[in-house]
This record gives C-alpha cells, sequence and structure tokens, in this order.
C-alpha cells in the first residue's frame, strides 16, 4: 500500500495492519438478533469488544437492511444518543455512528461520536457532508449510485465510489477523512451472491482511490449462498470473506464477531508477513 492515512488517532494503510471494528447494535430489527444491545448494555459490549482488538466501534441504532420493518428518526435518536451518553468518555477508542440523516449524525458528534458512516454516500440528505465538513469529522461513505448499495458490478462501484468521494470533497469534507465501503450484501433484489463475490475476489482494485477501504461483509445474508446457513452459523463464511478481502487490500473490518476477526486479521499480516496489531 503506498499511502497511509491518519484519523481519529489511527493510521491506515503503509504497513500497518487492518484495524477491526466492533458493530454495536442498537436495532432490535436486525437481521442479526443475537447482536442486538440497548443503552443498558452497550458499555458492557463497548468494553468487551475493545478488550477483544476492537480499535474503532460503529454504533447503529436504525436496521441498514433493505428489508427491515422501518423506524421513525425520532425513534433513532432516541435509541442512538442514549447509547452514545453511556459510552462518551468511558470508552478508548473512535466511535463511528451509521446513520443517514444529518440531525442525527449532528447530535452523535455532539456526543463524542468521531466517524459518520453513511450508508447513502451522503446522498439520503443533502445536508450531511457540510455537517461532516463543518464539525471536521471522519465520513464512511458506500457506493451508491440512486439508492443504497444499487451498484452493480465492480466498474459501477467504483464509478459510485468516486462520485461520493468528489461530492464529498465539494461539500468540504477533507479527503484525509474518507473512509470508502464498496457495498458489499444483498442491497436490492437484483444484486446475487455474485457480484460481491467478484468484489471481494477484486478488493484490490480500490487500492487506485489511496483512501482507507472498509470491509463489511459480516454475517450478511450473500454469505448463504454458499452454505446456506442464517445468520446466526455464518460466522466461519464471514471470516473467510473477511480474510481474502484484507489480503487483497482492506483496511478496516466492521464485524460482529471481534475476538475471531482479530485472529482472522492477525493470520493474514502473518501471511502477508506484516507486524500484526498488539
Amino acid at each position: 500500500m503506498n499511502f497511509t492515512a491518519k484519523m481519529c488517532g489511527l493510521t491506515f494503510g503503509g504497513s500497518r495492519p487492518p484495524h477491526v471494528m466492533g458493530i454495536l447494535n442498537l436495532s432490535p430489527e436486525s437481521f442479526y438478533k443475537k447482536s442486538v444491545r440497548d443503552s443498558s448494555s452497550v458499555l458492557d459490549a463497548a468494553l468487551k469488544m475493545i478488550d477483544d482488538g476492537a480499535t474503532l466501534l460503529d454504533v447503529g441504532a436504525r436496521s441498514t437492511s433493505p428489508w427491515a420493518a422501518d423506524i421513525s428518526v425520532e425513534e433513532e435518536k432516541i435509541r442512538l444518543f442514549s447509547a452514545l451518553e453511556e459510552l462518551s468518555g468511558n470508552i478508548s477508542v473512535p466511535i463511528s455512528v451509521d446513520t443517514m440523516y444529518a440531525d442525527i449524525a449532528q447530535g452523535a458528534l455532539n456526543r463524542g461520536a468521531e466517524i459518520i458512516n453513511d450508508i447513502s454516500g451522503l446522498k439520503a440528505d443533502t445536508r450531511m457532508g457540510k455537517m461532516i465538513a463543518d464539525h471536521d469529522a471522519c465520513a464512511v461513505l458506500m457506493a451508491t449510485q440512486k439508492i443504497s448499495g444499487d451498484p452493480l458490478g465492480m466498474n459501477a462501484v467504483l464509478s459510485s465510489l468516486s462520485a461520493a468521494i468528489s461530492n464529498a470533497e465539494h461539500a468540504g469534507i477533507d479527503p484525509q477523512k474518507i473512509i470508502l465501503d464498496p457495498a458489499i450484501g444483498h442491497w436490492i433484489p437484483e444484486k446475487t451472491a455474485e457480484y460481491d463475490f467478484d468484489v471481494i475476489n477484486r478488493f484490490e482494485s480500490f487500492n487506485v482511490f489511496e483512501m482507507p477501504v472498509l470491509v463489511a461483509v459480516s454475517r450478511k445474508s450473500f454469505l448463504s449462498s454458499v452454505a446456506g446457513k442464517p445468520s446466526e452459523d455464518r460466522l466461519i463464511s464471514s471470516l473467510a470473506a473477511a480474510s481474502i478481502a484484507v489480503y487483497k487490500g482492506g483496511h478496516i473490518v466492521r464485524t460482529h464477531d471481534v475476538s475471531e476477526t482479530v485472529d482472522a486479521v492477525r493470520t493474514v499480516c502473518a501471511i502477508l508477513n506484516q507486524t500484526p496489531f498488539p
């Protein structure tokens, strides 16, 4: 990797091994029910993930699955803000917040978050880019053409990410504070598992951007096309997919299963002759 990016006190790229981002899920509508927390248990879950090796945490209060039941913006605020108040000042790693709404993102940044993870690539709320820029925050931008995760094929993913970067920079977001997400997953009916497996197989293609790239495959439904198993039984498939993406250049692995993912990433680091993180 020829680039190095520093954000939120972390270094990405260069000879730095990948980071592991633990998922703190506050949404009962989630496809993976065993991962759901609430404000009374979120701090314990966060501390356990950090102890297991997570160097970032991603907190979400709305299921991003297109097949999940919708909730109001007000309900998302209630869930998210109460959890952030539990976490703020009590954990040692940067907090990312998974939301598409500028008002929620602003409230999250005011409560200790440092990264906004927007699966719409700044398209759902036209105020989002400027709000992130005004707070000098970091942004995770997912590949999106019209609706979240809709690009089909690597060329469309690359084009969508290029457009997202341009939009972010136009809004004033520091390009050194952008993380890219190639939108792996069954986001639209037309997107079959073959598209996702091809993106993972060609993950090195994202090196052209010279920006950190997020690997977000944890227990997703596209993996069921291989073993035909429900989310509760997709750990091994998740680790296999994440390991290949990391081997091919991924910088951050977003996961429900921190301890197991850390072991997998350390193994990839050994194969690549990289010094693993502590």
